[in-house]
């Protein structure tokens, strides 16, 4: 199994799964790519008093063009639903691919409050900001062409990993991550996700707080510069990751590829 978490935040005790808070963003519900099953496993082990929904959680853009929603995908929200109704605070912050929602903002729906964004503070009362970081694309001069043609390439990317993968598994050989190794060979990609990570990062300094969550660019990490700690929960369609605040105030990130119900086994983070 994939499980791993970061070394730079080694010495959590107990279950990874459980903690302070929990941050996942780009689900992408509605479409091929999300990796539901995994996700589903995750949210079941998952004991926070905080969960955010950084966004991207839904794919209304996609599926304007093209509506795949198996039962595995109704049964994500659902239990996103009992997580609410079991004492859990779930805070929803829409995405550029689920911005509908945006409208609103500032309500509750079914326990679950839908917020543009929010500020989170941790254990050890650092202010954290989350939003899901599409915001920034502007500031990186990102061109609604270049977003469609780039939309376009990583969706096609997607579908490549999924037909490839769909064979290796049924090999019982390990997934590959074709779109994110293929991504990551372009000098643009790597750029624009330099620049983001600092953006994002110079965002959060001059609200005067110790750090951001966020999502959109599909790459977990977490990076500190100038006292300025930038976290990005990645996503589930290729990492499968989510950033969880254990009860002493660090943030790890935890990866759970290979993750299903029938094999829940609590890892030990790293």
């Amino acid at each position: 199994m994939s499980y791993d978490a970061d070394s730079h935040n080694a010495g959590t005790s107990g279950s990874p799964f459980c903690g302070h808070s929990a941050f996942i963003s780009d689900v992408h519900l509605g479409t091929p790519g999300c990796r539901a099953e995994p996700l589903l496993a995750f949210l079941g082990k998952l004991k926070v008093a905080h969960l955010y929904l950084v966004g991207d959680i839904i794919d209304f853009e996609r599926m304007q063009h093209h509506v795949y929603w198996p039962d595995s995908h109704s049964a994500v929200i659902r239990r996103i639903l009992d997580i609410a109704s079991n004492g859990t605070e779930v805070t929803y912050i829409p995405g550029n691919h689920d911005a509908n929602l945006r409208i609103f903002a500032g309500t509750d729906l079914h326990g679950v409050k839908l917020r543009m964004n929010a500020i989170h503070t941790t254990v050890d009362q650092r202010r954290l900001l989350v939003t899901h970081g599409d915001q920034f694309d502007a500031k990186l001069r990102i061109g609604s062409f270049k977003e469609k043609i780039g939309s376009v390439a990583y969706g096609w990317l997607l579908g490549l990993d999924n037909n490839v993968n769909r064979v290796r598994d049924k090999l019982g050989f390990d997934r590959l991550r074709l779109a994110s190794s293929l991504k990551m060979r372009f000098k643009s990609a790597q750029q624009y996700i330099e620049d983001y990570e600092i953006t994002a990062r110079e965002h959060a300094a001059q609200r005067n707080l110790d750090g951001i969550v966020c999502g959109h660019i599909h790459k977990p990490a977490t990076l500190m510069r100038n006292g300025v700690t930038y976290y990005n929960d990645g996503d589930w369609v290729e990492h499968c990751s989510a950033v969880i605040e254990d009860n002493n105030g660090v943030l790890n990130t935890i990866h759970c590829h290979d993750l299903t119900e029938s094999n829940m086994t609590t890892p030990q983070a790293a």
